[in-house]
């Protein structure tokens, strides 16, 4: 079947696969079709006349070129007017309408110089938008997926091309009118039900949420109440309503009610961040950047948040409301397939899982049967799918084990609490939950099975098991760029002194911690921190993840995503 200008891309190249690279040799700006989330946004909503006018093609050249890769060429003949008929651009003479010219503000968004999937971050603008504000989006080249989204969406827009590299398309902010009474209206919300899903649908619910308008809502039928979910959904501006509606079966309202301020007040020369980690184990390094004279010179720091809840902290990366976070490599990635425009610049903690067994020693992981080993988080997270695949790994069937997870969701710091008490004999935690969890327990508790000697030992040579890292939002980065190097120069530094100085380290950070000099000195020993550039350790961070999805962790394969490293 011949390739026509009104075919959509994606049809295309699901049956003809091999035109992507004929398509980058037309044009270098083909070449971002590598970026798997920006070529399944494009292949859903571009035609091949859009792709013509975005490569700055003749579409009779495209089609033709084509055609013939694929053996079609007799057949486009009969369809020539398709060929040369080329689709004129949407806008042209009309005039510049009132409500851009009446605006009361335009928010500028210039992405010419972005190579990243931006998209999101547009739509995301455009859902912020209120009455009498305009969004220019200014592109170099002709904006066709999202031209196509607005129409569909019946978006109010305005394109113009100023010349063949600057393409500016105008949308306009709509009165957006929030019920206050939104429960009234709760049994009109789209319906998504997840109970039969068989991947964990956080990822699909929390991309839900962003594309959701002020405004509107949605609803969720889940075999449980789903506290993590809510919690992280709830900061980007929504209320949320919970009915049982019976055994194993949970409705969760969701309505978008509040808009989410991000703008940035400057101080002085000093530059407001908002800082945060998903973990205590860097409280130490945290400590010791808020020594830095010349950092703190140079920032100011709005909120500094240490969670204990995992959950709260990814909202507050999908939201934008973090600048700088210090995030699980795992998580993050994940995150990253969904068009975050992040990127996380190195990593600092690696190796940090450890089983701990209470009151029996565990040579091998077949010492375990007869035990419930508690685990963190969910079953569709890396501690489950690092242990079952270590256990196929060494000869083990992970069916013959007996696993516990929390209620819905495991807390590391609940299970340091069971481990420690007694309640359970044996635990898989990450630190500085384990040290605190061996301290407590005494001469009881002991590390049973570390995976870094199991992964070792299966991959020897290949690194250490990477963790956790340093991650930028895309605007810190591109707006402040030196700021953003002394910030991970002053890490790369923190690092090495937390290593060379745990007795001084252990004093400026227990009290925050929570617990003893002792217990945090104890941690300090044995948590392994070493600060490395991301793109250095590239192919070690690339291993970890594959060895994830093969075990179970991700939708799909996390791919090439080179380039939320670089």
């Amino acid at each position: 079947m011949a390739i026509l200008a009104k075919t959509k891309i994606g049809e295309t190249l699901e049956k003809h696969p091999e035109l992507k690279n004929i398509l980058k040799e037309l044009s270098p700006k083909f070449k971002k079709l590598d970026n798997p989330v920006i070529f399944k946004m494009v292949s859903k909503w571009a035609t091949f006349s859009d792709v013509a006018r975005i490569g700055g093609l003749s579409i009779c050249e495209l089609l033709h070129t084509l055609n013939e890769a694929i053996g079609t060429e007799e057949e486009l003949s009969k369809y020539a007017p398709e060929c040369i008929k080329e689709k004129e651009q949407k806008i042209s003479d009309e005039q510049t309408p009132d409500w851009v010219k009446d605006a009361k503000q335009v928010i500028l968004m210039d992405v010419r110089e972005r190579d990243d999937f931006f998209l999101p971050e547009v739509l995301s603008a455009i859902n912020r938008l209120e009455e009498k504000q305009v969004l220019l989006v200014i592109n170099s080249f002709y904006p066709a997926p999202l031209i196509n989204m607005l129409e569909e969406k019946g978006n109010k827009f305005y394109y113009q091309k100023e010349s063949g590299v600057e393409h500016r398309l105008h949308i306009k902010g709509e009165r957006i009118i929030v019920n206050e009474n939104w429960l009234e209206e709760k049994e009109s919300f789209e319906i998504v039900d997840v109970r039969k899903w068989k991947e964990d649908p956080f990822s699909e619910l929390i991309k839900k949420a962003n594309e959701t308008p002020l405004g509107d809502g949605f609803r969720l039928i889940q075999k449980f109440v789903p506290t993590p979910l809510i919690n992280m959904i709830e900061p980007l501006g929504y209320e949320t309503f919970v009915e049982e509606k019976g055994m194993f079966e949970h409705h969760i309202y969701f309505y978008h009610k509040h808009q989410v301020q991000t703008k940035k007040i400057r101080v002085g020369d000093r530059i407001p961040l908002v800082i945060q980690s998903a973990t205590p184990v860097v409280y130490p390094i945290i400590m010791k950047l808020l020594q830095s004279p010349e950092l703190m010179s140079r920032i100011k720091i709005e909120e500094l948040k240490i969670w204990d809840k995992t959950e709260k902290h990814l909202g507050w990366i999908v939201n934008n409301k973090a600048d700088i976070s210090f995030t699980a490599v795992a998580a993050v990635a994940k995150l990253y397939q969904k068009g975050l425009d992040v990127k996380l610049k190195s990593i600092v903690v690696w190796d940090n899982f450890y089983l701990l067994t209470r009151g029996y020693k565990a040579e091998n992981f077949g010492d375990l049967k007869g035990h419930k080993i508690y685990l963190p988080l969910i079953k569709a997270a890396p501690p489950y799918a690092v242990t079952t695949f270590l256990m196929k790994k060494m000869g083990f069937n992970p069916d013959e084990f007996e696993f516990a997870f929390g209620d819905p969701f495991g807390r590391p710091e609940e299970i340091k609490k069971q481990f420690a008490s007694g309640e359970i004999d044996t635990a898989l935690l990450r630190e500085p939950e384990a040290s605190f969890a061996l301290y407590e327990a005494g001469q009881d508790g002991q590390v049973s099975i570390a995976y870094k000697d199991l992964w070792e030992q299966i991959y020897p040579g290949k690194g250490n098991l990477p963790n956790a890292g340093v991650l930028f939002k895309g605007e810190i980065l591109r707006e402040y760029p030196d700021l953003a190097d002394l910030f991970l120069q002053e890490t790369a530094k923190a690092v090495e002194w937390v290593k060379a100085n745990p007795k001084e380290s252990a004093k400026i950070s227990y009290d925050i911690m929570g617990v003893t000099p002792e217990e945090a000195e104890l941690f300090l020993s044995r948590v392994n921190l070493n600060y490395k550039k991301s793109e250095d350790v590239l192919d070690n961070v690339s291993h970890y993840l594959h060895v994830l999805n093969q075990a179970g962790y991700g939708k799909k394969e996390f791919g090439d995503i080179k380039d939320l490293f670089v």
